[in-house]
């Protein structure tokens, strides 16, 4: 999966365990304190526990820079690194539902849809429309597209569409 695909994706899986109940044992803040220290014992020493306002889930950034292609990073820590893809493994069984997103409902898939035509709306033409296959929501946002999710003009449609994508997303649970 690429960086693009994530823009939509980032928030579920961000989401993913996200019940509240922070201090139960069980429950999506334990799990990412337990996941962040085994990524630590596993090579990455720079992993950070995660936030509580994060309700213990990941925090997926991906960026594009001019001539480097893109960047991801989980909980600020580049995924690249060959110690990270290591860790990753090594702690996958400790991701809240195995590391998977939950699966969108039908009112969710509809406010994702909702989501990128308002983008469109907002003066993003050629945004495209989420893909559902799988159980998984991808949205590919290809080079030379013209869309840069950190212009100026992205990012006030991102703004003015925002109650689709919380619409998308308010109703994911974590198992």
């Amino acid at each position: 999966m690429t960086a693009a695909n994530l823009l939509l994706l980032a928030p579920l899986i961000a989401a993913c365990g996200s019940s509240g109940n922070a201090g139960s044992p069980g429950s999506a803040q334990a799990k990412g304190l337990a996941f962040a220290q085994c990524m630590r014992s596993h090579g990455v020493p720079n992993f950070p526990d995660p936030t509580t306002n994060s309700g213990g889930g990941l925090q997926i950034q991906a960026t594009r820079r001019a001539g480097s292609g893109p960047s991801l990073k989980v909980n600020g820590v580049s995924v690249n690194a060959p110690a990270f893809q290591s860790a990753q493994q090594a702690c996958h069984s400790l991701l809240p539902n195995g590391g998977n997103p939950p699966q969108p409902s039908a009112a969710q898939k509809q406010a994702m849809l909702q989501f990128s035509q308002c983008m469109r709306q907002h003066g993003l033409t050629n945004f495209p429309d989420p893909s559902f296959s799988g159980g998984h929501v991808g949205l590919m946002i290809r080079d030379g597209s013209g869309l840069d999710p950190n212009s100026p003009a992205f990012k006030a449609a991102q703004q003015a569409c925002q109650q689709y994508q919380k619409a998308a997303f308010s109703q994911v649970k974590g198992p």
